[in-house]
């Protein structure tokens, strides 16, 4: 493993931004990404619209549909039998973005032929979450006009989108600019509206999700010059208008999108959204979208020396917080709100590898994972009644119902996500301390999975111990095992929290707990100090990482088992193509068992999958995430750019959660010899600002009381007056 840097062929490194210069309309990677966590959308290279790219580039499971430049919004799902568990695939909506412009009898659209396009720039500005698009179109010998596509998706305004076009004709005439709702890039929904009002300048689509009653609506509103002539046309309104050569001329449409979970009326949601857009007008919107973007980039990660790592940082940290939205009772899927890859339907990626960098950087962002879960508890028990059993069984993957459909997608399906969702609740409490929420949330889901656990696993069999059979672990390249070693080692750290949550908030400690927490089997050691991936393992590569997170994020520890072996021997047989969800827990743990190994990890978990031109992660280094994946790999794979980030929130500084407070023991990477510095790490209500330097760190309060940690040489306060001073390890 070798330190990650830019391509040679790459454009200059800008932290903030990236930049296509080549038009590749047919190149996926070649589309950016806007999303402000309740809705999202990618663009297509032309700057706005929608493109296929056709069945040669598919989407991954269980869809395994064309690839095109989709829409989507948070909890917006049709009920399709055709899908994996024959309940909810997420719906796409028209595409909103859509400027034709026609000149001379031609039109530009996504499909444009580059040979007419040139003097192209696209720009992805993470830190504005803003895309602009400008080039010279010229269809012919004696017509060319510069165009300027400026898109956002409000971060202020969450059922707002707005485009601006601005044109610059080469020569004067008539043009004609469409503004366009297209339904043709709608998915697994039924148009039930289309109207157009000339008058007010104002385009409305309605669909339907598939097997719903849910619809949704798109609302534009549009802003153009006061001479354009308007007429209704069947994909939306179209604006002729008389130009001069060299003047400029501007077009923006103000998109209010709405669908049935946002309220009983998404229709006059949309519709509202669009009118107040238009009246506040492009500058406003902007700034004020602007603003909590601004706000959401206090907290950082800063490695000085290392420009590749902030721009890595900026763009991973910038597709996880364009996925997920405060006060949103909905999750966070593999790929965020740019696809539907894997179906936009929820999976342990969320709890496992999206959470932890939230919970550490912005509690109140990770909240709406745990709370998701939380609120549905109750289908969690109906699940697990309908297999005859107590307690809450959460579906390996679904969307907002959580239904169960089948043994085969639910309970004999990586069970080991029952353990992940009650650490991610304990894990709240003890980032936060708020007791109240674990009283009325945490602790009646960390309790119902216990219960379920407990029969699931069923009594003790002669040898004294408890067994999990059948179970199917996060392996993927084995269906079904007996004995799991990491499902098996999360239920002994699930009985043990449901424990604890239950003496916290005062209810009932289920005895059966703490016996099957000490009674659980383990599968034998295949070799000195590395406990089996499962009972008859005999060594064949794994798809990810499995057995190694029995200790992070676990805490597994026994007489005779070695972390640091059980670490050397998976890795050694984690398959490189899989996808990107094993190298940022190999940083985390070596930065603890092995630090010469951590720099390689971190770049290990970046270099292959941050993919040109905008930078943003896919799942794979290929096209497939595995030898048995179906369909492509994930093309925004949020779960890889959050488990980036999480190895470097959690390995360097050495972060932990524990009763006793986070707990910190600091490490400088090799590859970062000017040091690296944390700010914003939230800890109940305070805020702290870790600074690793070559022999020492630096632990500050930033904002709120004083914070215990936890330390190597012993707890330690952390106050305004007098920040805290710890040894650094090195290599």
């Amino acid at each position: 493993m070798t330190i990650g840097t830019l391509p040679a062929s790459a454009a200059p490194l800008d932290e903030w931004s990236s930049v296509a210069e080549t038009f590749e309309p047919t190149d996926f990677h070649a589309a950016p990404y806007l999303g402000n966590g309740h809705l999202g959308t990618v663009l297509p290279p032309s700057g706005g619209g929608y493109f296929d790219y056709g069945p040669g580039v598919h989407t991954s499971f269980p869809l395994e549909q064309s690839r095109y430049t989709g829409t989507y919004l948070a909890g917006f799902y049709a009920r399709q039998p055709g899908s994996w568990n024959n309940t909810q695939v997420i719906a796409a909506l028209p595409a909103w973005s859509g400027f034709a412009l026609d000149v001379a009898g031609h039109t530009y659209r996504p499909d444009v032929d580059p040979a007419t396009v040139r003097n192209y720039r696209q720009t992805m500005d993470f830190r504005s979450a803003t895309v602009t698009t400008e080039l010279t179109w010229s269809p012919d010998a004696d017509h060319d006009v510069e165009l300027r596509y400026d898109t956002f998706v409000s971060r202020s305004r969450p059922d707002l989108a707005v485009a601006r076009l601005t044109l610059t004709p080469g020569c004067s005439g008539e043009l004609a600019v469409t503004d366009s709702l297209d339904t043709t890039a709608a998915r697994r929904v039924t148009p039930i509206a289309r109207e157009t009002d000339p008058v007010d300048g104002r385009s409305t689509v309605g669909v339907r999700a598939d097997g719903t009653a849910d619809t949704a609506f798109l609302v534009s509103t549009l802003d153009a010059p006061d001479d354009s002539r308007r007429v209704p046309v069947e994909e939306g309104l179209r604006l002729n208008t008389d130009v001069a050569a060299g003047q400029s001329y501007s077009f923006t449409k103000y998109v209010g999108i709405a669908a049935t979970p946002d309220g009983p009326d998404p229709r006059e949601l949309a519709t509202s959204a669009s009118e107040q857009g238009h009246e506040n007008g492009f500058e406003q919107l902007h700034a004020e979208h602007v603003a909590e973007w601004d706000r959401l980039w206090k907290p950082s990660i800063e490695i000085p020396g290392r420009a590749d790592y902030r721009r890595w940082i900026h763009t991973a940290l910038y597709s996880v917080l364009a996925s997920v939205r405060a006060g949103q009772r909905w999750s966070v899927q593999p790929a965020g709100l740019s696809s539907d890859d894997y179906g936009g339907l929820t999976y342990w990626d969320a709890e496992t590898w999206i959470y932890p960098t939230l919970l550490a950087l912005y509690p109140d962002l990770a909240r709406t994972i745990v709370d998701f879960r939380a609120a549905a508890l109750d289908q969690a028990k109906a699940n697990a009644r309908a297999y005859g059993l107590p307690g809450a069984l959460y579906p390996w993957d679904d969307g907002p119902a959580q239904r169960c459909a089948s043994p085969a997608v639910c309970g004999l399906v990586e069970e080991h996500l029952q353990n992940e969702i009650a650490l991610a609740h304990w894990q709240y409490y003890l980032a936060t301390g708020d007791e109240q929420w674990l009283r009325t949330a945490g602790a009646p889901v960390i309790m119902a999975i216990a219960d379920y656990l407990t029969a699931r696993i069923g009594p003790k069999l002669p040898d004294g111990r408890y067994h999990y059979a059948p179970v199917g672990g996060a392996d993927e390249y084995v269906a079904t095992s007996i004995d799991n070693a990491l499902t098996n080692g999360g239920v002994m750290h699930t009985m043990r929290t449901a424990s604890e949550a239950a003496a916290t908030v005062g209810a009932p400690v289920d005895p059966r707990w703490a016996d099957i927490a000490a009674h659980m089997a383990m599968p034998g050691d295949i070799a000195p100090g590395v406990p089996a991936e499962y009972l008859g393992y005999t060594g064949a590569p794994i798809k990810q990482a499995d057995t190694v997170l029995l200790s992070y994020p676990f805490d597994y520890a026994t007489q005779g088992y070695s972390p640091e072996a059980t670490m050397r021997y998976y890795f050694d047989r984690t398959d490189p193509d899989g996808p990107n969800m094993s190298n940022a827990v190999g940083a985390i743990l070596s930065s603890g068992l092995d630090p010469c190994r951590t720099q390689g990890f971190l770049d290990a978990s970046v270099v292959p999958y941050a993919q040109e031109p905008y930078g943003l992660h896919s799942e794979a280094r290929g096209e497939r995430s595995g030898a048995n994946a179906v369909g492509g790999s994930a093309r925004v794979f949020v779960t890889g750019a959050a488990e980036f980030l999480q190895g470097l929130l959690y390995g360097p500084t050495g972060l932990r959660w524990t009763e006793a407070g986070p707990r910190l023991d600091p490490l400088l990477p090799t590859g970062f010899p000017d040091g690296m510095t944390v700010r914003g790490l939230a800890v109940r209500d305070s805020r702290l600002t870790v600074r690793i330097e070559r022999r020492s760190t630096t632990v500050s309060l930033t904002a709120g009381d004083a914070v215990a940690v936890d330390t190597p040489v012993g707890p330690k306060t952390v106050t305004a007056q007098a920040p805290v001073q710890l040894p650094t390890r090195s290599c």
